[in-house]
């Protein structure tokens, strides 16, 4: 049960991660630079993300 507590706040990431993944490993299989590209697309997508949450915490007096 504490492993079910520790997870359900952060399910939705790890599916986004894993999903992301899975995405990049198939178009790697494709081509490299379709790979890299999805890649760094990727990457800027979750730094966008971490960014928005971490200024919605900030706004609402969270961690």
């Amino acid at each position: 049960m504490k492993l079910v507590k520790i997870i359900k706040p952060i399910v939705e990431d790890l599916l986004l991660i894993a999903g992301m993944v899975f995405i990049a490993v198939a178009l790697y299989r494709i081509s490299i630079n379709a790979g890299l590209i999805t890649t760094g697309v990727f990457l800027f997508s979750l730094a966008g993300l971490s960014g928005l949450i971490q200024q919605k915490n900030s706004d609402e007096g969270g961690e």
